[in-house]
């Protein structure tokens, strides 16, 4: 059942609710990507981006939706006609206005605004979006709201997380000024990240400041004095999910203000502060989980009946209008979010695969596309995926149509397009593969993006960061810098075929006549890769001959590669989205805004990082990128390996067999198995009874554990962990049990061969001399009397050895007298 059309409801006047979607994002943050499509036609988990926002405003029952683009605008119109969305059954009309002139998302909406299509209340949202809500209620609130508040003309759908939340922006921080009680929306300020700040400014009026006058209604009394705000909220911890309930107003206000480019930092926060205006806007934050357990909790809770497959979630419930003029929501659970970069897109799609966005998941595919079923550790796949019998795949991987992973190659945390191939002994993780990308023998892939028909050929490493565009060739034999971006044409050519583009594009129109596509250059590689031959085409022919010209950099790209690298200055010279005012992107900023990056990836020129590591950490190079990540994953497979042998589902031999394969495949270090064994051991013993669940634990994976400890050196440092472990794990709440495991697991280890006597002597001796905190004397204390009898025992069969000695010298001499006196008596005889 399709959901009921929601109305705007104004002065008695009735009218259908409509959105407003913003397909571009004047940057380029996705780029090369986008080079030759919308980047709301990108796949995000083998489903076009725009496909879940539009399925996102169908399900809160908007009956039309108005789609701003402007690159590549003829892709997307061609899309949408030929889509579910222009079929007479969709509940939802979906039209699209074209806007080349546009130069930032406030000139888009300006054109809006002129074209005279937005009479009311409207939802405003780029084409980004991915979220299970239904905002019918919420729209319903914000209408009812503006009886209270007459001045309000917005209300921002935020998010609640924590800073460490996989989606908060790297790039920016912000801090948002809020009335609790009423949820009005004070100030915003946003500020970089890096360099950090030391302060914040926040506007006196948006601390102290006068609520508007509350209009007498129906049911409501209404109030003739100024009301003071009683508290305010700073809030570091929201995400802007980049949906919003917009009144006609806000668009009135941005023809009004020619200079506003972006909407949070421009129109949000000068609306805020102003003076002049007295405009006000609210803000709804969500903050419960949006898993499926917990949403059948919340609509219980509410009263609501769960919508059948055809919705998405249940409505948000109903609304309460305070006394203070505030509205409450029953309701703040469900999933929102916006791609705006591609650090967003990593997240988002994880939280997609994870089913934090259920019922948004890969096997309730939008569209009528393929279907997926599910299978153990979050993997997807079509029925038409090979499989090579040696091949692993595993944890949160979407395997799309066609696609094959041959024998010893290793895909895990990565979503494969359709008709994809991985050839042997290769590694794919975290990554995204569009369409028909193919991956030579030997090869990995890490924490990147691949475009269509990308080929990477044998023995390439790709490391985390890298944005590589549709129909790049890179290899063999070479390495990619972590975040390089790669195209199949250069910058310069691709602005050149735009502006030819747009000159030829009559602004408006709704036709397939004019199109900005180009074909490449003929690539023919033969079987053996020995050459590569490209040759221009006539598609260059408007060109200037410089570009016509092609020369790759084969000593970055490979022998055989076909690209170009772009620097930082390449690409979009158009202003950022909504949170970069002025001009172009700094490169810093677009690296922590890239998937793969953190705050250590950017080298900073002023010294006020406030990230306090040591100076080795801050170095980062990138031949060691791979390394980090994917030691994480070894690190995270040993433990769930551990724990199958614990529990007996695994045998340890082939435990063993899959871990040497699983490190020789991540290029592990072999030193971190020591650690992650010792502690997953610890971990398993029961604490009631130690004695008799330590030699059992220990005893069963004592293999594993002699396979991480060798030398002496090991085996001290493998005390040191246990020490450690036993002294900090906040598992033991009683020091006698913290005593009393230490000495159990060093004993048996000592009785398993694990440690030797010299070994646990030494650190004991050592130990006994520090006093830094960094060894608890309490834990040396419980083995003190195991030491003195290994010193016993070794003074024992030093003794013993020792006699062993005087014995043989004894029998040594006697031995000497014997065959003196043999030789004399044969001289006697002899004479």
């Amino acid at each position: 059942m399709a959901p009921k059309k929601a109305t705007v409801t104004k002065v008695g006047e009735e009218k259908e609710l409509k959105a407003v979607v913003l397909a571009d994002s004047f940057d380029d943050l996705f780029q090369p990507l986008a080079v030759n499509k919308p980047r709301c036609l990108l796949p995000l988990c083998n489903v076009p981006m725009i496909e879940y926002t539009l399925e996102f405003l169908a399900a809160s029952g908007v009956a039309e939706t108005i789609i701003i683009c402007k690159s590549h605008s003829e892709k997307l119109q061609a899309y949408i006609r030929q889509s579910k969305w222009r079929r007479s059954s969709t509940p939802m009309k979906v039209n699209t206005t074209v806007t080349q002139s546009a130069t930032s998302v406030c000139d888009a909406l300006r054109k809006i605004d002129e074209s005279g299509v937005i009479t009311s209340d409207f939802i405003l949202c780029t084409g980004l979006v991915v979220s299970n809500m239904n905002l019918s209620e919420l729209v319903a609130a914000h209408i009812a709201n503006k009886s209270n508040d007459r001045h309000q003309i917005m209300t921002m759908l935020l998010r609640e997380a924590a800073s460490s939340h996989r989606l908060f922006d790297k790039s920016d921080e912000s801090v948002y000024i809020i009335e609790p009680s009423t949820s009005r929306l004070l100030a915003v300020n946003t500020f970089p990240s890096l360099p950090r700040a030391q302060n914040v400014d926040i506007p006196t009026r948006a601390i102290i400041y006068k609520m508007p006058k509350a209009e007498p209604r129906a049911g409501f009394a209404g109030t003739n004095e100024s009301v003071y705000s009683p508290e305010v909220e700073l809030r570091a911890d929201l995400i802007d999910t980049h949906v919003s309930i917009c009144s006609p107003e806000v668009l009135a206000q941005l023809t009004e203000n020619f200079d506003y480019q972006v909407m949070r930092r421009d129109f949000v926060h000068r609306t805020l502060v102003s003076d002049l205006l007295s405009s006000t806007i609210y803000a709804h934050i969500l903050t419960g989980s949006s898993s499926a357990l917990s949403e059948a909790a919340s609509a219980a809770a509410a009263g609501a009946a769960v919508i059948g497959s055809d919705a998405l979630v249940p409505a948000l419930g109903a609304l309460d209008l305070s006394a203070g003029g505030g509205i409450t929501y029953a309701s703040h659970n469900g999933y929102a979010a916006g791609v705006a970069d591609t650090a967003a897109y990593d997240a988002i799609s994880r939280d997609l695969i994870g089913r934090w966005a259920y019922p948004l998941c890969p096997d309730s595919n939008p569209t009528d596309g393929p279907s997926y079923s599910y299978h153990r550790g979050a993997v997807y796949k079509t029925p038409s995926v090979f499989l090579g019998r040696e091949s692993r795949v595993d944890h949160h991987v979407i395997l799309g149509p066609n696609s094959h992973v041959a024998d010893h190659a290793r895909v895990f945390d990565s979503v494969l397009g359709s008709g994809c191939r991985v050839s042997g002994h290769s590694v794919v993780c975290g990554s995204y593969l569009f369409d028909g990308v193919s991956i030579g023998r030997g090869s990995v892939v890490e924490k990147s993006i691949l475009g269509e028909r990308v080929t990477i050929l044998e023995n390439v490493v790709i490391e985390r960061g890298c944005l590589i565009g549709d129909d790049v060739i890179l290899g063999p034999n070479v390495r990619i810098a972590a975040f390089s971006r790669i195209s199949r044409r250069t910058p310069q050519s691709l602005q050149a075929l735009a502006s030819n583009d747009f000159d030829s594009y009559s602004e408006g129109s709704d036709s397939d006549d004019q199109s900005d596509e180009f074909v490449d250059a003929d690539i023919a590689i033969d079987k053996d890769h020995s050459r590569a031959s490209h040759a221009s085409t006539s598609s260059l022919a408007g060109l200037p001959s410089s570009v016509g010209a092609e020369v790759f950099d084969t000593q970055t790209l490979g022998a055989l590669g076909v690209g170009y690298v772009w620097t930082d200055d390449a690409g979009d010279n158009s202003d950022p989205e909504d949170d970069v005012a002025d001009g172009e992107m700094d490169s810093q900023i677009k690296i922590l805004r890239t998937i793969g990056s953190n705050l250590r990836d950017v080298e900073l020129a002023n010294a006020d990082l406030a990230v306090e590591e040591s100076a080795d950490q801050h170095e980062w190079q990138p031949e060691n990128a791979f390394v980090q990540y994917s030691q994480e994953h070894f690190e995270h497979e040993l433990v769930l390996t551990i724990g199958a042998v614990l529990d007996g589902s695994r045998t340890l031999d082939m435990a063993m067999t899959d871990i040497r394969s699983f490190r020789m495949a991540c290029n592990a270090n072999q030193d971190r198995i020591r650690p992650v064994v010792l502690t997953e051991a610890l971990n398993a013993i029961d604490l009631e009874a130690v004695s008799s669940s330590a030699k059992k634990t220990l005893a069963k994976i004592v293999q594993l554990i002699r396979w991480g400890i060798g030398s002496g050196a090991e085996q001290v440092d493998a005390i040191s962990i246990v020490e450690r472990h036993c002294a900090l794990s906040p598992a033991i709440d009683d020091d006698d049990v913290r005593g009393r495991l230490f000495k159990v697991v060093v004993c048996v280890l000592y009785e398993l061969d694990v440690f030797e006597d010299l070994a646990i002597i030494s650190w004991y001796n050592r130990s006994l001399k520090r006093h830094d905190g960094d060894v608890s004397h309490k834990l040396l204390n419980t083995i003190e009397a195991f030491v003195d009898m290994l010193n016993e025992s070794d003074e024992d069969d030093e003794d013993d050895e020792d006699d062993d000695d005087d014995g043989d010298e004894d029998e040594d001499e006697d031995d000497d007298d014997d065959d003196d006196e043999s030789s004399e008596e044969g001289s006697s005889s002899e004479e």
